[in-house]
């Protein structure tokens, strides 16, 4: 299919549904939160290490260790905090 310019610039300023049979499904994107967090020396270089051992990206050894620290949280009896992993004795 050969166009003109004109014709070609026409089409560009009209939906895309205007010149094609396609059926636009339009789905909302998921929610995302960015957190800014402030990790020692050595986390820091724990958190490379541990992405490059796993091959993938930091955010991704991050977002594995919520979700792991949230089943263990929700896991927990009721009458039982979830914390830091300090004990106050």
């Amino acid at each position: 299919m050969s166009m003109s310019r004109e014709e070609a610039l026409r089409l560009a300023d009209e939906p895309v549904t205007a010149w094609t049979n396609a059926e636009v499904e339009y789905e909302p994107r998921p929610v995302r939160n960015t957190f800014l967090v402030e990790l020692s020396e050595g986390d820091l270089t724990w958190l490379f290490e541990e992405a490059q051992r796993r091959g993938v990206k930091p955010s991704a050894v991050i977002q594995a260790l919520m979700s792991q620290a949230r089943r263990a949280a929700e896991s927990l009896p009721a009458d039982q905090e979830a914390g830091d992993g300090s004990r106050e004795d």
